[in-house]
């Protein structure tokens, strides 16, 4: 779960995508209840285990999948949201994955017995896929999500040097899978042996081969055209871009968020 949580952030999809789903992964994600609940009658310790995990993945499925929503609607199909509603729900569920994935650095102290749904290593994307939500017309973040958001953006900057070059790693191998769509980008993305964090090697190749010894897992191309998309942060973000470019468009685009909802009257002062 850690593996494919990773994958759809860096590659800024669902993946695998519903038509690559097999059996067993799509009953999880289609009737998880179900599929659990009889997985919990063989191994009930398997099954919460599988469940803590589920929910970050699931999570991440219905924010891209909420994205895409229109552009990936067949000839005669109608969206099942509004525009503005779809990117507000889009928005609430990436805000719980954020809160998830800092929690283990609260404080900019990191906690390896906090278990989290979405490790740590991965906030920098998730950061990255908020900048659509903000500078927009309307305003789609609450203010409660965009005090929330600032706090995640202090707990990574005040986190321990390890825990911010691990957010550097993955952030690099985000924006080369972007812009490298058919070169081998190996990045190591867990040198830190917690809970929080165990996803050991994601390598972007040309190959459909599995490494079960090293952990990894291999996909073709990942540039930013192969997969149609309601929107993509990575485009506004050059390869070598790091942390510090994108926590300062950020910031600038919350602190403008804060302040339009007090002018609107969200908060009185």
């Amino acid at each position: 779960m850690r593996v494919l949580v990773a994958h759809c952030l860096i590659k800024s999809i669902a993946f695998p995508p519903p038509h690559e789903l097999d059996d067993s992964l799509n009953s999880l994600i289609t009737s998880p209840k179900q599929t659990l609940t009889t997985l919990a009658s063989l191994d009930s310790e398997a099954a919460t285990m599988l469940s803590n995990h589920l929910s970050g993945y699931a999570t991440i499925r219905k924010f891209y999948d909420l994205r895409d929503e229109e552009v990936l609607l067949k000839e005669g199909e109608k969206p099942a949201h509004r525009p503005m509603a779809r990117k507000r729900a889009a928005a609430s569920a990436l805000s719980v994955i954020i809160a998830s994935a800092a929690s283990s650095i609260r404080g900019g102290l990191y906690d390896p017995e906090i278990e989290t749904v979405v490790p740590v290593d991965l906030i920098l994307p998730l950061l990255g896929e908020t900048l659509v939500f903000v500078n927009q017309p309307k305003r789609t973040f609450t203010l409660r999500h965009l005090y929330d958001l600032l706090a995640a953006i202090e707990d990574f900057e005040t986190a321990p040097s390890m825990i911010r070059s691990q957010c550097e790693e993955v952030l690099s191998t985000t924006l080369s899978a972007a812009h490298d769509s058919q070169q081998n980008l190996q990045k190591s993305t867990s040198n830190l042996t917690t809970a929080s964090s165990q996803f050991s090697l994601i390598e972007f190749g040309s190959t459909d081969e599995q490494s079960t010894e090293s952990s990894a897992m291999l996909t073709r191309g990942g540039g930013v055209d192969e997969n149609q998309r309601g929107w993509d942060w990575r485009r506004g973000f050059h390869k070598g871009a790091n942390g510090g470019d994108l926590i300062r468009v950020l910031r600038l685009g919350v602190a403008r968020e804060i302040g339009r909802a007090f002018a609107e009257g969200e908060v009185k002062a």
